[in-house]
C-alpha cells in the first residue's frame, strides 16, 4: 500500500474518532470506544481507552491510535508505545507528512 492511501485511510478513521470524541465528551462516555486507525479500510476493531489518553495520541498529527496486532499493517511508520489495550504509531516520510497535511486540528 502506498504511503498516499495508507495516510488518506488513516487520516479517514481518525475524522470519525474526532466524532465520537465529541459526542463522549457531551454524554460523559469513559471510556470511550473509538476506531481503530489503521490503513486498513476494512477494519471495524474498537479500542476503548479514557479521553484524556486519546488526547496524548492526537497531540502529534503524525500519530495514530491502532489495535493490538494492527500496527504490523503500517509500512509507512513506526511503533511508539505499546498499551495494555492499544499501540501508537507515528507515520513516517510521505506519510507523515500528508498526516499532518489531512490533521482537521
Amino acid at each position: 500500500m502506498d504511503a498516499e492511501r495508507v495516510a488518506r485511510n488513516e487520516a479517514l478513521f481518525r475524522h470519525a474518532n474526532e466524532q465520537i470524541e465529541a459526542a463522549a465528551t457531551s454524554f460523559r462516555i469513559e471510556p470511550v470506544p473509538f476506531l481503530c486507525e489503521c490503513a486498513d479500510e476494512r477494519c471495524t476493531e474498537i479500542v476503548k481507552l479514557p479521553l484524556a489518553e486519546y488526547e496524548e495520541v492526537r497531540a502529534d498529527s503524525r500519530r495514530f491510535l491502532t489495535a493490538p496486532g494492527h500496527e504490523a499493517i503500517h509500512d509507512h511508520g513506526r511503533v511508539i508505545e505499546h498499551r495494555d489495550t492499544y499501540v501508537v504509531v507515528e507515520k513516517t516520510g510521505a506519510a507523515g507528512d500528508l498526516a499532518e497535511q489531512l490533521d482537521e486540528r
